[in-house]
Protein backbone atom coordinates (compact mmCIF):
# COMPACT_ATOMS: atom_id res chain seq x y z
CA UNK A 1 0.00 0.00 0.00
CA UNK A 2 2.61 2.48 -0.97
CA UNK A 3 2.41 5.04 -3.68
CA UNK A 4 5.25 6.30 -5.80
CA UNK A 5 5.70 9.16 -3.33
CA UNK A 6 6.01 6.91 -0.27
CA UNK A 7 3.81 5.18 2.28
CA UNK A 8 0.19 6.16 2.64
CA UNK A 9 -0.05 9.02 5.15
CA UNK A 10 -2.71 7.15 7.14
CA UNK A 11 -0.53 4.05 7.47
CA UNK A 12 2.42 6.19 8.50
CA UNK A 13 0.30 7.75 11.26
CA UNK A 14 -0.81 4.28 12.41
CA UNK A 15 2.77 3.06 12.52
CA UNK A 16 3.98 6.12 14.40
CA UNK A 17 1.17 5.93 16.96
CA UNK A 18 1.52 2.16 17.36
CA UNK A 19 5.28 2.41 17.92
CA UNK A 20 4.81 5.16 20.50
CA UNK A 21 2.12 3.25 22.40
CA UNK A 22 3.92 -0.06 22.32
CA UNK A 23 7.22 1.46 23.32
CA UNK A 24 5.79 3.49 26.18
CA UNK A 25 3.24 1.04 27.60
CA UNK A 26 5.65 -1.92 27.59
CA UNK A 27 8.68 0.00 28.84
CA UNK A 28 10.16 -1.30 32.08
CA UNK A 29 9.48 2.03 33.78
CA UNK A 30 5.78 1.90 32.88
CA UNK A 31 5.51 -1.70 33.99
CA UNK A 32 7.14 -0.73 37.29
CA UNK A 33 4.49 1.98 37.74
CA UNK A 34 1.69 -0.50 37.00
CA UNK A 35 3.13 -3.06 39.43
CA UNK A 36 3.59 -0.47 42.17
CA UNK A 37 0.07 0.92 41.76
CA UNK A 38 -1.35 -2.63 41.65
CA UNK A 39 0.50 -3.55 44.83
CA UNK A 40 2.10 -6.56 43.13
CA UNK A 41 5.54 -7.72 44.22
CA UNK A 42 7.17 -8.57 40.90
CA UNK A 43 9.37 -7.08 38.22
CA UNK A 44 8.73 -6.19 34.58
CA UNK A 45 9.94 -9.54 33.25
CA UNK A 46 7.70 -11.38 35.72
CA UNK A 47 4.75 -9.21 34.76
CA UNK A 48 5.18 -10.17 31.12
CA UNK A 49 5.20 -13.87 32.01
CA UNK A 50 2.23 -13.56 34.38
CA UNK A 51 0.13 -11.96 31.66
CA UNK A 52 1.21 -14.56 29.07
CA UNK A 53 0.42 -17.41 31.47
CA UNK A 54 -3.05 -15.99 32.07
CA UNK A 55 -3.57 -15.57 28.33
CA UNK A 56 -2.82 -19.26 27.67
CA UNK A 57 -4.96 -20.59 30.51
CA UNK A 58 -2.58 -20.54 33.47
CA UNK A 59 -0.02 -23.21 32.54
CA UNK A 60 2.84 -23.35 30.05
CA UNK A 61 6.24 -24.91 29.62
CA UNK A 62 9.31 -22.75 30.27
CA UNK A 63 10.43 -23.23 26.65
CA UNK A 64 7.15 -21.71 25.43
CA UNK A 65 7.54 -18.76 27.81
CA UNK A 66 11.08 -18.20 26.56
CA UNK A 67 9.91 -18.29 22.95
CA UNK A 68 6.98 -15.92 23.56
CA UNK A 69 9.12 -13.43 25.48
CA UNK A 70 11.95 -13.78 22.98
CA UNK A 71 14.57 -14.55 25.57
CA UNK A 72 16.87 -17.41 26.47
CA UNK A 73 16.01 -20.47 28.52
CA UNK A 74 18.58 -19.46 31.14
CA UNK A 75 17.01 -16.01 31.51
CA UNK A 76 13.53 -17.54 31.82
CA UNK A 77 14.85 -19.86 34.53
CA UNK A 78 16.07 -16.87 36.54
CA UNK A 79 12.79 -15.00 36.16
CA UNK A 80 10.77 -18.09 37.04
CA UNK A 81 12.90 -18.69 40.13
CA UNK A 82 11.99 -15.19 41.34
CA UNK A 83 8.33 -15.81 40.55
CA UNK A 84 8.36 -19.09 42.49
CA UNK A 85 9.99 -17.23 45.39
CA UNK A 86 7.16 -14.67 45.30
CA UNK A 87 4.61 -17.55 45.20
CA UNK A 88 3.20 -16.30 41.88
CA UNK A 89 3.82 -19.57 40.03
CA UNK A 90 4.71 -23.15 40.81
CA UNK A 91 6.60 -25.76 38.89
CA UNK A 92 4.59 -28.88 38.14
CA UNK A 93 5.43 -32.09 36.34
CA UNK A 94 3.28 -33.34 33.52
CA UNK A 95 1.38 -36.58 34.23
CA UNK A 96 2.60 -38.41 31.10
CA UNK A 97 6.24 -37.37 31.44
CA UNK A 98 7.63 -36.65 34.90
CA UNK A 99 10.70 -35.04 33.33
CA UNK A 100 8.57 -32.41 31.58
CA UNK A 101 8.03 -29.32 33.72
CA UNK A 102 5.21 -26.84 33.39
CA UNK A 103 4.79 -23.49 35.07
CA UNK A 104 1.37 -22.88 36.62
CA UNK A 105 -0.11 -19.72 38.06
CA UNK A 106 -0.86 -19.98 41.75
CA UNK A 107 -3.88 -18.34 43.34
CA UNK A 108 -1.56 -15.47 44.32
CA UNK A 109 -0.42 -15.27 40.69
CA UNK A 110 -4.03 -15.08 39.48
CA UNK A 111 -4.76 -12.31 41.99
CA UNK A 112 -1.64 -10.48 40.77
CA UNK A 113 -2.84 -10.71 37.16
CA UNK A 114 -6.26 -9.39 38.20
CA UNK A 115 -4.63 -6.48 40.03
CA UNK A 116 -2.35 -5.71 37.07
CA UNK A 117 -5.27 -5.76 34.63
CA UNK A 118 -7.49 -3.68 36.92
CA UNK A 119 -4.72 -1.12 37.43
CA UNK A 120 -3.95 -0.99 33.70
CA UNK A 121 -7.62 -0.31 32.94
CA UNK A 122 -7.69 2.41 35.60
CA UNK A 123 -4.60 4.00 34.08
CA UNK A 124 -6.12 3.88 30.60
CA UNK A 125 -9.20 5.51 32.10
CA UNK A 126 -7.01 8.32 33.41
CA UNK A 127 -5.38 8.79 30.02
CA UNK A 128 -8.72 8.74 28.17
CA UNK A 129 -10.80 10.60 30.77
CA UNK A 130 -11.78 13.31 28.30
CA UNK A 131 -12.80 10.88 25.56
CA UNK A 132 -16.51 10.27 24.93
CA UNK A 133 -17.57 6.69 25.71
CA UNK A 134 -18.56 6.14 22.09
CA UNK A 135 -15.05 7.01 20.89
CA UNK A 136 -13.48 4.70 23.49
CA UNK A 137 -15.72 1.86 22.30
CA UNK A 138 -14.93 2.60 18.65
CA UNK A 139 -11.20 2.79 19.38
CA UNK A 140 -11.33 -0.53 21.25
CA UNK A 141 -13.15 -2.16 18.36
CA UNK A 142 -10.70 -0.86 15.77
CA UNK A 143 -7.63 -1.67 17.85
CA UNK A 144 -8.95 -5.19 18.43
CA UNK A 145 -9.48 -5.59 14.71
CA UNK A 146 -5.94 -4.34 14.07
CA UNK A 147 -4.54 -6.84 16.61
CA UNK A 148 -6.42 -9.71 14.94
CA UNK A 149 -5.10 -8.66 11.53
CA UNK A 150 -1.52 -8.61 12.84
CA UNK A 151 -1.97 -12.04 14.44
CA UNK A 152 -3.52 -13.50 11.28
CA UNK A 153 -0.88 -11.99 8.99
CA UNK A 154 2.25 -12.76 10.94
CA UNK A 155 1.28 -15.51 13.39
CA UNK A 156 2.88 -13.71 16.33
Amino acid sequence: MTSQTGPEPGLSRVLEAFALLLGRWTAVGMQDIILERAGVRADAASMTLLLELERVGGTARPSYLAQMSRTSASNISKVLARMVGWSLVERTTEPGDLRAVSITLTEAGRRAVEAINRTSVEMLGEVMKDWPEQEIDQFGTLLGRFAQSVRASYLV
